[in-house]
């Protein structure tokens, strides 16, 4: 444990330091951190495809290069014309929503899409196989994982709590769907998100830190 605090102290003190109140710093961070979400979930899409690259290049009437570049996080030139044709051929709908600049509620967000869709992967689970189990329309379960504004009913909470053995209290803390939101879980919730710079391939570090905050949504509110 003291090793996980240390971790996040030093984020901390690394963001102070290079980002500070600078808004232009800040404004470059969010950059890259909307294009290493479109990146992700490009290739999140592509992959529950079944497509390669140059398969979804093709579908589109463009490049294996192409699409390379705009699954790279690093990549800033994607356009909305170019997105709408990728969400067409994958038969998705392409959405733009603006919210609250409120770092505390997407820091919230972010963990419950990365704990709701790390859980599904720990079991195994693919999208169609969960919606099953819980009889849940899998469109919801898109969405709680890849939809930044979207938030669960309390029906599907209460169905994921008993399914993954978690508090619905929790889970509601961490989608949005409650206006109190206790310090423990804001604490341990901005220490998840700094140390979880990507799930989807469950590394063995990445599986520990996820047990460890499963733990703490099983834990009693």
């Amino acid at each position: 444990m003291k090793k996980n605090n240390n971790t996040t102290e030093a984020l901390q003190i690394l963001h102070k330091r290079y980002i500070g109140n600078n808004s232009e710093r800040k404004a470059s961070l969010e950059a890259e951190r909307v294009n290493a979400e479109i990146a992700k979930t490009i290739y999140d899409l592509r992959k529950e495809a079944g497509l390669t690259q140059k398969e979804l290049a093709e579908l589109i009437g463009t490049t294996q290069s192409v699409i390379s570049r705009l699954e790279d996080a690093d990549y800033d030139g994607h356009s909305l014309s170019m997105l709408s044709k990728i969400a067409r051929s994958l038969n998705r709908r392409l959405t733009v929503t603006m919210g609250v600049n409120n770092p505390e509620v997407e820091t919230m967000r972010f963990v419950f899409r990365e704990v709701v869709r790390s859980l599904r992967r720990k079991k195994g689970l693919t999208v169609d196989q969960l919606a099953k189990k819980l009889d849940i329309d899998r469109d919801e379960i898109v969405a709680m994982e890849r939809a930044n504004n979207h938030r669960p009913s309390p029906l599907t909470l209460y169905k994921l709590s008993k399914f993954y053995g978690v508090s619905q209290v929790k889970l509601a803390e961490l989608a949005g769907a409650v206006v109190k939101v206790h310090d423990e879980m804001r604490d341990q919730a901005s220490r998840f998100a700094a140390q979880s710079d990507s799930f989807s391939k469950l590394t063995d570090e990445e599986k520990r830190i996820l047990d460890d905050f499963v733990i703490f949504l099983s834990s009693e509110a």
